[in-house]
């Protein structure tokens, strides 16, 4: 015999609050709706469930004995659609992020300031770690989410890349370092004579570095992740850098670093989210995705 489960749990509501009224209430359904819905599920069982009174209604024994048997049943199912849908409105959920440290900074804080303050009450997990180990995880589900630069060699099956914006990386270095080494570059080869503070080699971001200057410029004194410690080293006068330029912006604005322009030189860096394809992605996922792009 199989029975529609809504039949139950209009039932559930109707023995519960012993008023067909508080019942329809409760199911956003209409008196006559629950009044027919019961019919027909006294027709399927071949008994009366419910006996009227003048107050309401009350179970009669087969009632009482079908009310034992689906109660708990109904109020796991009615929890798990309230926790489904807690989920559904970003009221509640976890993403868990992974990302070189550059790309979690410039890609996600701007996003995750304002969908922090639209969706309080999610929690996000960010680590750092290489690319192809992400993926892995990734792939396995232990993570949601993986924010790098963009392109990336890796094959990517079930998963979609959305590529989210660019940041101008350029040549930089101190005015005092400038002047100390008499700095002169005309051409690419130039660089080697000099102290050089790049990106590390073998990360995402040195990969796109040796890719772009092969052959070219090759003599390298420091291979820095972060962003922040090349600036650091930049200003300190140890040597021109390869930055983004947002991260020493009032430092060129005001005359304390000065950039290297020569044509072809500067990179438009883009930045990607890599995540399972959209039909495999949580609800928050999707959402936090929107704000990045």
């Amino acid at each position: 015999m199989a029975i529609n489960f809504e039949y139950y749990k209009v039932f559930y509501y109707v023995a519960k609050y012993k008023k067909i009224s508080t019942a329809a209430e409760k199911l956003y359904i209409s008196q006559p709706a629950v009044t027919q819905t019961i019919k027909k599920l006294e027709e399927q069982m071949g008994g009366n469930l419910l006996v009227r009174i003048p107050k309401g209604v009350e179970l009669s024994e087969t009632g009482k004995m079908l009310y034992e048997l689906i109660n708990e049943s109904v109020e796991v199912l009615d929890n798990a659609e309230y926790m489904f849908s807690k989920y559904k409105n970003l009221e509640e959920g976890t993403i868990r992020i992974r990302s070189g440290g550059n790309a979690t900074k410039r890609i996600l804080y701007n996003a995750l300031e304002k969908f922090g303050t639209d969706y309080p009450n999610l929690k996000v997990k960010i680590e750092t770690g290489a690319v192809k180990e992400s993926i892995k995880l990734l792939e396995t589900g232990e993570i949601d989410m993986v924010v790098t630069h963009y392109p990336i060699d890796i094959e990517y099956n079930n998963l979609q890349v959305v590529e989210c914006g660019k940041k101008e990386y350029i040549f930089v270095m101190s005015k005092k370092y400038a002047e100390d080494n008499k700095v002169n570059i005309k051409k690419l080869e130039d660089f080697n004579k000099y102290s050089l503070i790049v990106p590390k080699i073998n990360s995402a971001m040195g990969n796109i570095f040796e890719k772009k200057f092969k052959d070219k410029i090759t003599n390298y004194h420091y291979e820095i992740t972060s962003e922040q410690i090349k600036k650091e080293l930049i200003m300190k006068n140890m040597g021109i850098g390869f930055l983004i330029k947002d991260e020493i912006k009032e430092e060129l604005e005001n005359g304390e670093a000065i950039e290297i322009k020569l044509k072809d030189l500067n990179c438009d860096i883009s930045f990607c989210v890599i995540t399972l394809k959209n039909d495999l992605l949580g609800f928050a996922t999707k959402k936090l995705i929107e704000y990045i792009k």
